[in-house]
């Protein structure tokens, strides 16, 4: 699935592969965390999950979109799984042991609880959102069961751009579990903006992606569903209205409206101008308060990140 040269360049990125196509790394809020800056990600000021316990990993490298703001290396794609799948709770294992070696190199920091830091290299929160599609990953279901029945996370996040439905039908069904938030990633506003921001492999997703959106509404007594929108200035933030039937389409508990950052390889698609000032993601949350009867619930300023909910 990858070559050689993405294998060497991933692992200078301080990510770890685990089996075929499974991959983690420690976010900068779990560094924060074991650093003791005093400082905790969005995730743990909105949802009280445990930001230094935080394993952020994906079972699928690849994805089916290419997106301009996405911060990863987009050159790992594909239009659907391809090979053999990695047993579920082989891919937990190997991650956490992973992820254990990355953790070690902090021990030694001036700033580090050893106390402390002995419980974080134990992780309790899994964030299945590192890179790649998750969904196109065919035993994901069975991922999110291992991680509660087998290693007894206390919170798993899973983060979709929706193109895979039918593996979002199969929580609760094939499954025993649902993630405990389901997040949904949407930029796009229209099919014309999806095909040129979103850059599909397969131009026919626009449709499986409403699709998602329609049937997570019928699951919010069962997790927390939650429509992610990047604001992105010159691109999306004047186009609060044409949201609002996402919104109703999905009926989501939570919006979280975040402002895209100039970060990674997304700096040779999109420019420093593209980044929202604060304010300017206040005031596009603002707008679609006013629209959809959400209201603001939650803010994080150093992510970005404003949560909408219906009160």
């Amino acid at each position: 699935m990858l070559t050689e040269q993405q294998k060497e360049r991933l692992y200078k990125q301080q990510y770890r592969l685990v089996g075929d196509h499974s991959a983690v790394k420690i976010c900068f809020w779990t560094k924060e965390c074991v650093r003791e800056k005093n400082k905790v990600c969005y995730k743990e000021h909105f949802y009280n999950i445990h930001c230094g316990n935080c394993l952020e990993m994906s079972p699928a490298i690849t994805c089916n979109h290419r997106c301009l703001h996405c911060w990863r290396d987009t050159s790992v794609f594909s239009k659907n799984w391809q090979g053999e799948a990695d047993d579920p709770k082989e891919i937990i294992q190997g991650c956490i042991e992973a992820r254990k070696k990355l953790m070690i190199g902090f021990k030694g920091h001036e700033n580090v609880d050893l106390k402390k830091f002995e419980n974080y290299v134990i992780p309790d929160h899994a964030a299945i959102s590192l890179t790649g599609e998750p969904c196109l990953y065919p035993k994901l279901h069975l991922l999110i069961d291992s991680f509660f029945d087998d290693f007894n996370f206390r919170t798993v996040f899973l983060v979709t751009n929706g193109t895979v439905p039918e593996m979002l039908k199969k929580f609760g069904t094939e499954s025993k579990h649902f993630p405990t938030n389901l997040y949904m990633s949407l930029e796009a506003f229209d099919q014309e903006s999806y095909q040129k921001f979103n850059n599909p492999v397969d131009p026919e997703t626009w449709n499986k992606v409403q699709e998602s959106m329609k049937y997570l509404s019928t699951v919010k007594n069962k997790t927390k569903t939650i429509l992610r929108i990047t604001a992105v200035k010159d691109f999306n933030m004047d186009k609060a209205k044409e949201f609002v039937k996402y919104i109703e389409l999905m009926q989501p508990t939570h919006i979280e409206i975040k402002g895209y950052g100039f970060l990674g390889y997304s700096r040779k698609r999109l420019k420093e101008e593209n980044v929202p000032e604060w304010e300017e993601v206040k005031e596009f949350s603002k707008e679609l308060t006013k629209l959809t009867g959400y209201k603001v619930t939650e803010e994080h300023e150093p992510s970005t990140v404003i949560q909408l909910s219906l009160k």
